[in-house]
This record gives structure tokens, sequence and C-alpha cells, in this order.
């Protein structure tokens, strides 16, 4: 393609600059600056007439000029260090939106002209209030910062560095959504490259960044992913890159002094100019078919009639161009070799849930009858359907880590109970450290690994570490572990999945290690890297987990609902026996996303979301997830919690700060301890506090049970198991006495009476009998001293039977097994606490186990009791103690 050259006009001073159109159409002109600090205002159809103008009282270097969309003010940020604000039309100076330590790169402003987005060679991106000159907030991102942009719909906010990292910024709540190194040209920082990256203007589909290929590389918005990248022309790295107002084409400007105009839905160069010098800044005419630029020399041009004329201009709706936005561009032959169709790699990933006959279906309508399904443009011009905004699968999560992006170079990979894995970003590769919490328990230490391959997540196990890359175009995704101790050498070890296979999660447990990948594959290597079982998930993984033989996984059910709900699954495998555990959906918050998976020290699997709500999987109710922390009502001020581990009682976890809600690798953080607190619904707000504790207490009395249980079918020592059932009945009836003292002190004595049933110890119900009577609640206490002596009659009439050689079918049982036990309706709940699992398994009266007698008992104090009791006047009755002396004599003269 024969290329002609643009001419310009000097203007300023060679260097970065910056350029803009500014004013309304019938007075629009252009307005740059550069390097001799001097603005130059130029009528748009004739820049000869131009008026040159002083910003400083001494002339200083401005490397960046940023018009506000509401076409009131501009930015310009200089060698000085400052960021500074003028008012248009005349260009008078307003005020000083804020200063750096170093020289200023990088200006952006938000869609709507709000805010404003600074960055340069100091560390941190500023974000400032325009009307208010204020900076609200500061990013944490590294030095020498090139270029930054803001998405159309102002949730995000991407950044270059001189590096070539990107990252994406989530705006709502700061943090780094995506990171990738290497992905633009690494430039020299004393140079005046900008490696600038641009949006698709319809909302911000595609990002577009300049490649390391000399072509420029379009990521899929959320998926962060390369749909397919623009190649040709160019010689040299691309220096930045914009969008024509309606999306369709783009125009790039190369280090080769080359101006490229992009076809976007055909992917190839529709036109081209030469420039004496590389372009430093671009600006589309705000109405015409034409684009100004300013070049690294000073000098400023118009390239008039950029689109040819035998195309739809820059400014016109895709919408109003069903033929070229549809026919012709699905018959372009602009394909690079090897690229993919957009639409088709969203048809291997989670959009592969969409029905895509149901599109062709809806293919008039912009939103389909009663659903929320909107249509909006791809990058072909073509329908494309999906969820409506923000309802988006999650991206796959690292259980542990910390995202890329501190200004200190450094960042967590993983961090457990056991220690972290730690990532240092050097100039040409990472380094990567792993430090135990307690060197006792691993004397040996691991040595310093350099990563040359880019590792994106790594997962900490009793054994040893794994490692996880992305592929690059130098190597494919690779999968390495390393042990903590062997006795071989060469014990580390490392495989390559095949090409279109991405690691997306890997976890470490005690006698295996796995790897999730982007083909939906579940693949299980032995500690030595024999790959020992390979299965397929039923979508997308999210996150893995792993603790001793067990193996956690969840992946995307299906597409998430119109309400944002993610739809997740989980299943939990037993990888020495070869068997799956456990499987169902994983409930997380309505709006979140899942943002940690792990185990507690008794192998309950947990989850925590986005919105603070830490869940453990209980086998009670056939399997079940029970919240049991909300950090919305344990936090203080605006405290963000990041677990690391827990037990049944307490979260270990990292308390962080909203302004800062990930935790620094130095110092090191501080480990705190908060105990979990089910969020029960309280008739009195004074209990609220004591049936939590009761839940937590009857959860960890089931799961030992549970343990002992399968101890015992097993044939192995319970000993220990059988004292920590004893130690969890006797913590669940020093919580049943508080809540019973509590429900006397209340007057709520048919809630005292159930809490006192629930009570399996025969000295707690001695106490719960003093605290009636200590009451003045006689009848109360009545009742009590009767349930006591029936249930240890029932408990010896079965020690008796037992003992005795008859067969079971001849004795006749107990009075108190005539009545229903489990019809009446007065019947306290003692079943909601008793083990499904024992239940179900048909093991109720096996060792450990709370004897199904209580119910009975009860039925019998609450029927017969005016067998025993006066009916009426029973106030004026004497205590149980005045009556017999000790109400519990004659129980263990009947129990003897």
């Amino acid at each position: 393609m024969a290329s002609a050259t643009l001419d310009f006009v000097s203007a300023h001073a060679a260097g970065m600059a910056g350029i803009g159109y500014a004013g309304k159409s019938d007075s629009l002109k252009v307005i740059s600056c550069g390097q001799d600090g001097q603005l130059c205002i130029q009528k748009a159809d004739d820049l000869s007439d131009k008026i040159t103008k002083s910003m400083q009282t001494e002339a200083v270097a401005c490397h960046c000029l940023a018009v506000s969309p509401m076409q009131d003010n501009f930015a310009v940020g200089d060698q000085a260090h400052f960021v500074k604000i003028y008012t248009l039309p005349d260009g008078t100076f307003n005020s000083v939106a804020t200063r750096f330590s170093l020289p200023v790169r990088a200006l952006t402003y938000s869609p709507s002209g709000t805010n404003l987005a600074a960055a340069g060679d100091d560390e941190g991106i500023k974000l400032i209030s325009a009307a208010e000159s204020k900076v609200f907030r500061t990013l944490r991102a590294g030095a020498y910062t090139r270029s930054l942009a803001f998405d159309p719909e102002s949730e995000f906010l991407a950044s270059v560095s001189a590096e070539g990292t990107l990252q994406i910024w989530d705006m709502a709540d700061g943090k780094v959504k995506y990171a990738q190194k290497r992905v633009a040209p690494k430039v020299d920082v004393t140079s005046a490259r900008r490696s600038a990256t641009a949006w698709h203007p319809d909302g911000g589909s595609l990002l577009a960044v300049p490649g390391t290929e000399n072509d420029v590389c379009m990521f899929e918005r959320l998926s962060w992913s390369v749909a397919f990248s623009l190649k040709g022309p160019h010689s040299a790295p691309i220096n930045l890159v914009s969008f024509s107002p309606n999306g369709l084409y783009l125009v790039s400007a190369g280090t080769d002094s080359l101006l490229v105009l992009w076809d976007v839905s055909q992917r190839k160069a529709l036109n081209q100019r030469s420039t004496p010098a590389t372009v430093s800044a671009v600006s589309w005419h705000p109405d015409h078919n034409s684009l100004a630029c300013v070049s690294e020399e000073g000098s400023v041009a118009v390239w008039s009639d950029i689109v040819p004329g035998d195309h739809p201009g820059p400014h016109v709706s895709p919408d109003s161009l069903p033929a070229h936005g549809v026919a012709s561009h699905q018959e372009g032959g602009g394909e690079r070799a090897g690229s993919v169709d957009p639409l088709e790699e969203e048809e291997q990933g989670m959009d592969s849930f969409i029905d895509h006959d149901m599109e062709d279906d809806m293919a008039g309508d912009e939103t389909a009858p009663g659903s929320a399904t909107k249509r909006r443009k791809g990058p072909q011009g073509r329908a494309v359907y999906g969820m409506s905004r923000g309802a988006n699968p999650q991206a796959a999560i690292q259980p542990g880590a910390t995202p890329s992006g501190d200004s200190s170079q450094k960042r967590f990979m993983a961090y457990n109970a056991m220690g972290c894995i730690i990532c240092k970003e050097e100039e040409d590769f990472n380094v990567m450290e792993v430090a135990m919490h307690d060197t006792r328990a691993q004397r040996r230490r691991m040595p310093h690994l350099n990563d040359l391959y880019c590792f994106s997540m790594a997962a900490l196990g009793d054994r040893g570490v794994i490692y996880g890359s992305k592929s690059s175009k130098d190597a494919p995704s690779t999968v390495m572990y390393r042990p903590f101790d062997s006795w071989a050498a060469n014990s580390d070890w490392q495989v390559s999945l095949p090409p279109g296979e991405e690691a997306t999660a890997v976890t470490a447990g005690h006698s295996f290690s796995a790897v999730a990948t982007s083909q939906h594959m579940l693949r299980i290597f032995s500690p030595a890297g024999l790959q020992s079982f390979v299965m397929t998930l039923n979508g997308p993984a999210v996150a893995l987990a792993a603790q001793g033989h067990l193996l956690a996984a969840v992946w995307h059910g299906s597409l998430p609902a119109s309400t944002d709900d993610q739809s997740l699954q989980y299943a939990i495998y037993d990888i020495s026996q070869q068997q799956q555990v456990h499987c169902g959906s994983l409930p997380i918050s309505p709006g979140a996303t899942l943002a940690w998976l792990g185990f507690t020290e008794e192998t309950l699997l947990a989850s925590y979301d986005s919105e603070g709500v830490l869940r453990l999987r209980t086998p009670e109710y056939g399997g079940c997830w029970m919240p049991v922390f909300v950090s919305a009502q344990q936090r203080k001020n605006s405290e963000v919690y990041w677990p690391v581990s827990l037990t049944m009682t307490q979260l270990t976890c990292i308390v962080c700060t909203a302004t800062q809600p990930i935790p620094q690798v130095a110092p090191r953080p501080v480990l705190t301890n908060v105990a979990l607190q089910v969020p029960v619904l309280a008739a009195e707000a004074s209990s609220a506090q004591l049936e939590a504790d009761l839940l937590k207490c009857n959860l960890q009395l089931n799961h030992c049970r549970l343990h002992l249980a399968e101890l015992t079918e097993a044939g192995e020592s319970s000993s220990d198991a059988e004292q920590g059932v004893a130690a969890s009945e006797v913590a669940l009836d020093r919580c049943l006495l508080k809540l019973f003292n509590a429900a006397v002190r209340g007057d709520r004595l048919q809630q005292a009476l159930e809490a006192a049933c629930q009570l399996s110890q025969a000295r707690s119900l001695e106490g719960a009998i003093k605290l009636a009577n200590h009451n003045r609640q006689t009848a109360l206490a009545d009742r009590i001293a009767l349930f006591l002596q029936t249930r240890l009659e029932l408990e010896a009439a079965e020690a008796d039977q037992a003992m005795s050689p008859e067969p079971a079918a001849m004795m006749e049982p107990p009075e108190v097994q005539d009545g229903p036990s489990s019809s009446s309706p007065s019947q306290p709940q003692e079943n909601a606490f008793q083990s499904p699992v024992a239940v179900q398994a048909g093991t109720s009266s096996g060792p450990g186990t709370r004897k199904p007698l209580l119910s009975s008992a009860n039925t019998m104090s609450q029927t017969n009791v005016s067998r025993d009791l006066p009916s009426k006047n029973p106030g004026k009755r004497k205590a149980p103690q005045a009556q017999s002396g000790n109400p519990f004599a004659r129980a263990k003269v009947s129990k003897s």
C-alpha cells in the first residue's frame, strides 16, 4: 500500500506532546502542548492560523494533554511534576490538580468528565475530582506509567508501564482486576514513547493495546484474553492506538513513522500515511472525517478524509449500517493467519451455554421480550447477545493470592496456615520465595526459584509447592512442582500443557497435586509427577483447594442469572480412595463472587465471597452450607477481612482497610483470630449470642460424632475421638445452661424447658434444676426432675436389657416407650440437633451418639405430669428439694 506523507506545521520543540480538539463546532480549535511549555491554539481547518500562549512563567516542558468531555477545561501534565487545569476556550490557568515527585507522563478524563486520572515516572496513579481539584484515591501502581485510559462505562482504568505491563483497575474498589507483564513493547524511560491504549466505544467490549510483535492486541472485556490482533504494515513497535468515535475503525501510530487506519471488523489496513517522526498523540475530529496528530518533533498535522469514501464515516452509527455491519464483514478476507473469531472464542468459553439458534430468532430485536438479555455491537458490527452488563461469569481465582500491581513489585502468590509464596518482580524474570510461618516444622529452607516462565498462580501444600503459568509466544502453559524434601535427586518436575490448553487453577495436597485447565480438564498428579487421573469438569474452573487427601473443585455450572448471581457447582474428592465424597451447588451472596475457598482444620469445606460471608459445608440435613461469619456484622469502621485459614470456631485472617483491601508483603502482615458468629434471629436480642454459640457447639459435636462413627466402623482406635465427643458434649451443655438461665430470667419457661431437655449429662440437669429453684420456677424444676428420673430409668432398663441373655424380642419394653416419641406437638426439638449422619446410617445409638430417649422422656414429662404434680395452684408447691431432700437421690437409687 502506497503511503502519502502528511503535511505538518511546526508548533513545539521536539519531545513528548499532547493534542486535542476543543470548543464548539462553529469555533472548534486544535490545542496542543509540547516541550517548549507553550499552548498552541490553531483553527481546525487552517493550522497556519495559530496562537501561541505561554503556559508557565518559566518554560517547563509539557508531556501530556487531556480535554474534558464537558469541553469546559483541559488538563496538562508537565516536567515540573504538576497536573494543572486550564479553562476553555481562552486557555487561562484555573488550578493545580495535584503534584507528583517526578514528571507526569499520562492523563485521561473519565467519560463523564467528573474525574481525572494522572500518572508518570512516580509510583501510583492519582484519581482526581475535576470539580474540586482534589485527589480522592491513589492506585498502588509501579513507577513509569506511560498511558492511561478509562473505559466508556467508567468501571475500569487501563494503564501501561514502560516495562510493557498492562494493568486493569476496578474503579469500584481500586483493586487490580487483571495484570500481565510484557504485553506492550518495553520502552526507555527517558524516551518520548507512550504505548497508549484505547477502549472500544461500544461500552468497552475490547481494549486495544500495542503488542510486542508490531501489532495491536485486542483484549476482551472481563475475560481479559486476547480475542484477536491487527498486524500488517507496521515494521516497528506501535506507539499508540485510538478508536474512531463509532468503533468501526482504529488508528495506530508506530515508531516506524507510519500512521495506519484499520477496519476493525475485517482486521485489515484501509489507509496509511507517512510522518516525519513518530506520532506522540492523536485526536479524532468530533464531527468530521479527520484526525489531528502531533509528532515527537513537535509539529502538528490534520489527516483529512482519513476514512476512504467507499466506507462509512467515523461518526456513522453502526446500527444504521446493516449491510456493512453484518454481510460484508462476515465475508471479509482480512483474517490474520491463525486468528480466532471473537464470537467463536466466546462459544468455546462460558458463552457455549447460550443457545445461538435463539440468537438468530431474536436478530431483529434490540431486547428480547420478557428478557433482560440485551444486544450490543461486537467488533464485527454483528449483534452479540449475552447477559446484562455486570452479569458475567467470574474469572478463576487462586485462594490466598494477591493481585499484581503493588508499587513494591512484590505480591503473595499463596498465603495459608503453613506459610506463603512471595513473588518479587525483577527486570527480566521473577523470583519466587517460599517462607514458612513455623520454621521448626520445616527446617529445610527451599531455595529461591528464578521464574523464567512468568508463573501467574501457585499453591502451597504440606509436602511441596506447585506453580502454573499461562502460555506465551515463546512457551506453552507450564506446571511445575517442587517438593520440600526428597531422598532422591531431581525430584522437581514440570509438564507443558498441549497447545490451546491453559492452566487456570492449581492446588497441592498431601498425596497429590491438581491443575484445572481452560479445556475444563482437572488433571491430578502424584508427588513424583505421574498423572494419576484426568477428569472433565462440567464448566470452567473457578477455584481449587486441598487438604490431606481431599480435593475440592468449584466451577461454573451455567451462566449467571439475570440478577447477577453466579451459578457455581462444587465437588469434594478423596484422592486416596478415588471417590467423590460430596457434590452440589455452591451458594454465595446475591451479586457476589467467590473470593476464597479452603478447608477447616476439621476438613470441612469453606467458602468466602466478595460480600464477606463465610460458609461451611456441614453434614446436617443431608449436606448444606451454613453461614458462620458475616463481616458486615463483625467489622469495625471499614475493616476488610482477608481469609488465611479457619477452624470450626474461629477465622484466622489479615485485617485490612478499605483504602488498602489487600495485604502487603512488607512489612509482613499480622494474623488476627476472629470468632465465628452464626447470623441468628433471636426473639430476645440478649440471647442472640447464646443461640449462635449453641449452633456452633452443635456443629462441633456432630462433626466429632461423625468422626467417631467413621473410626469405629473402620475398626481403628477411637479413644481420642471419644474424648473429643465428651468435650464437645460438655461445651454444648455449658451453652445450653447459659441459654436456660437467660430464658428463665426472661420468663420464657417453654424455651427454658427445651434447652434443659437437650442437656446430655445428669450433672447439667441438676444444675438446671438448681437454677430453676433459685429463680422460684418450681413447676419448671418439677418437670426437669421428672425428665431426669425417667431418663435414668430408661438408661438403666437398656443396660439391663443389654446384659440379659434373653432375646430382645422376649423382653418387655419400658413403659415410657408406649407413648409417641415424635408426634407430640409439645415435644422439644431435640432431633434438630442430632447428627443426620448417624440417623441416615442407623447408628443413633452407636458410640458417642446421644440416645433417642430425650424426646420420649420429654413427651412423658408433658403427658404424665398431672400424675405426679397437682393440677391446681402449682405455685404453692414446695421445691423438689423440700419434698425429698436431694431430688436426685431417688433417681440414683432407681438407677442402681
